[in-house]
């Protein structure tokens, strides 16, 4: 009996001492992560729910995740496509543009709802020249007449 208790207290005393090092280490590996990415670790560790992120840099891809190319017809996705490279609008008003188009009650989003997305959403900064200008671009057919 008395080597089962210290058979038993050997091994429970070895489980806390290398819990114990899991948990140092586990904090250390969070300081040195809130260290690189040069955050405050207080406003993180205070904040329960934030969700910080870096809005994208001028080299970066966007990688479509399923569901976005499931929704969006190749005609929609080929127009925004040509929209960012024209740099009509930019990363952020082009994640936007992409969030609504995905809450879209529509189960495909067509080439028209992109284009009427893209106008609402930009509509409100821009003055009447350049919203001029973007209807010229999002409505004008190939034989010159523009669709009302």
């Amino acid at each position: 009996m008395i080597m089962k208790d210290n058979l038993f207290e050997i091994l429970l005393n070895l489980f806390e001492k290398s819990l114990t090092q899991l948990q140092k280490s586990h904090q250390s590996n969070e300081g040195d992560l809130l260290q690189q990415l040069d955050v405050d670790e207080e406003d993180i560790l205070n904040s329960d729910h934030a969700l910080h992120l870096k809005s994208a840099q001028n080299h970066s891809t966007r990688v479509f995740n399923h569901e976005e190319r499931v929704k969006l017809t190749r005609a929609s996705y080929q127009f925004l496509m040509r929209m960012k490279q024209w740099c009509l609008i930019d990363a952020e008003d082009f994640e936007l543009i992409m969030d609504q188009l995905q809450c879209s009650e529509s189960r495909i989003v067509t080439l028209q709802e992109t284009k009427w997305t893209i106008r609402n959403l930009l509509a409100s900064s821009l003055d009447e020249k350049q919203l001029s200008f973007l209807d010229l671009v999002l409505y004008q057919t190939k034989d010159e007449q523009t669709l009302h």
